[in-house]
């Protein structure tokens, strides 16, 4: 923490509490329970094209007030079904992630250096500078990792833009689509599509589960 100084960790502080003070307004206002999501589904589906404009711009804009991201993405299913609502979530959460990486490398490596040293940060950057774009893709499609720290984490690292940005897209294909099935199967709860969602969801946690371990048992490794 040495020589810390203010525009070091300011800015991206007061980006993190703005998020977080948005998030806890609409928590607690009683904003989020007035939502008619029936109503605000039938709405944006009749507005045809400038409707999934909106979505993805909601989509992409997220990150700002860390509005978790499996609730807009069951959202997009519920709307636009499993293959349309797959593709507008994709294009979203990939131009969210590109946002929410470019807002950490603007504003926070410098001053993560020294509050946190910059060993830790170091042993990132070697992590993903052997090949970011497969340490990156993994973790995207690992539903356990958090979505946007992924983003955040990635930003302060050294991973080359373009790895970051096609790796993201790529990994995100997944889970939009299993969270997708999920949205489209509240509309018939407990039939085919809905028991097809569920299989998809815990062949995905599963998979995901295993690969984290995988990786962990890699990384110990490669340390050894």
């Amino acid at each position: 923490m040495k020589n810390l100084k203010l525009r070091d960790w300011l800015p991206f502080t007061l980006y993190m509490l703005i998020g977080v003070g948005l998030l806890l307004y609409f928590r607690f206002s009683g904003m989020m329970e007035q939502f008619d999501i029936q109503a605000l589904s039938d709405w944006i589906r009749q507005q045809g094209a400038f409707g999934m404009l909106l979505y993805i711009l909601a989509y992409t804009i997220r990150p700002l007030v860390f509005f978790p991201a499996s609730l807009l993405t069951v959202f997009g299913g519920y709307t636009y079904g499993p293959w349309v609502g797959t593709i507008l979530d994709v294009i979203g959460a990939g131009t969210g992630s590109l946002l929410s990486f470019w807002i950490a490398r603007l504003l926070g490596r410098r001053g993560i250096e020294k509050i946190i040293g910059t060993g830790k940060l170091t042993a990132l950057d070697e992590r993903i500078a052997t090949n970011g774009f497969v340490v990156v893709l993994i973790v995207r499609l690992i539903p356990l990792f958090p979505f946007d720290a992924i983003s955040y984490a990635s930003g302060l690292s050294k991973i080359k833009f373009r790895q970051f940005a096609l790796a993201s897209y790529l990994g995100i294909i997944p889970g939009a689509f299993v969270y997708n099935n999920i949205g489209a199967s509240l509309r018939d709860p407990f039939s085919w599509q809905f028991f097809f969602a569920i299989f998809l969801y815990l062949l995905f946690f599963t998979v995901g589960f295993f690969a984290q371990r995988m990786l962990r048992k890699k990384q110990n490794n490669e340390h050894m």
